[in-house]
Formats: structure tokens, C-alpha cells, sequence
């Protein structure tokens, strides 16, 4: 019999491949390697790589106790990475712009005609 936890493990593995698969193709329709697109979607193959073993483990397919310190160390840098990334393109929105002041109106040319 098959526990629940399992399911949802291979549900979520299932998940984060389809995702991988997504971000791949998003990152080589990107532009160039400077574009947002192309950074955001490296970033969440690199998220999706740091989580396949954890999954792999946790189903018992694997064995990465080795390299749990190493695993917790790369993912603490990726997500400080992805957060400064990640807030420096959203500075733009953040940013309050003062409202724009209404231009003075040109004085009326003088048509020549008396006004009554």
C-alpha cells in the first residue's frame, strides 16, 4: 500500500520538472542574457535543481546526506542572490514619483478682433 506522503512527493517531483521544463524553454526564447526573462528563468532552474535531490531523498531513491551542509549552503546564497535580483528590478515600483505639476497656460494671441 502506498502512503499518502509518497504520493505527494511524486506529485510534487512531477511539479518541479514540469516547472524545470517551462523555465528551460522560457530562458532560450529569452532575447538576450541581460533580459529579465532570461535571469528570472536561470534562477528557477537553479531553484529547481537544488530541489530534485531533496525530493529524490525524501522518496528514498537517493542517498545526499553528504552533501546536506553543502545542499543548505548554495540554497541560503541562490535565495540571497535571487532576493537582491529580485528587489533591485522591483526598485522601480517602489520608487513614489512626486505628481506632476500642470504647465502654465501660453497667454491668448491677439486676433485682431475687439471683444465685446
Amino acid at each position: 500500500m502506498v502512503d499518502i506522503a509518497t504520493v505527494m512527493e511524486l506529485v510534487t517531483l512531477t511539479g518541479i520538472l514540469v516547472s524545470g521544463g517551462i523555465f528551460t524553454r522560457l530562458a532560450f526564447k529569452a532575447k538576450s542574457i541581460g533580459g529579465f526573462r532570461f535571469q528570472l528563468s536561470l534562477f528557477m532552474l537553479v531553484w529547481v535543481a537544488s530541489e530534485v535531490p531533496h525530493v529524490l531523498q525524501t522518496l528514498g531513491l537517493i542517498d545526499a546526506t553528504p552533501y546536506d551542509s553543502f545542499g543548505l549552503a548554495a540554497h541560503m546564497t541562490s535565495m540571497a542572490i535571487f532576493a537582491i535580483f529580485v528587489g533591485s528590478r522591483s526598485a522601480n515600483f517602489l520608487r513614489v514619483k512626486p505628481p506632476a505639476m500642470p504647465s502654465p497656460m501660453p497667454p491668448a494671441l491677439s486676433t485682431g478682433v475687439i471683444d465685446k
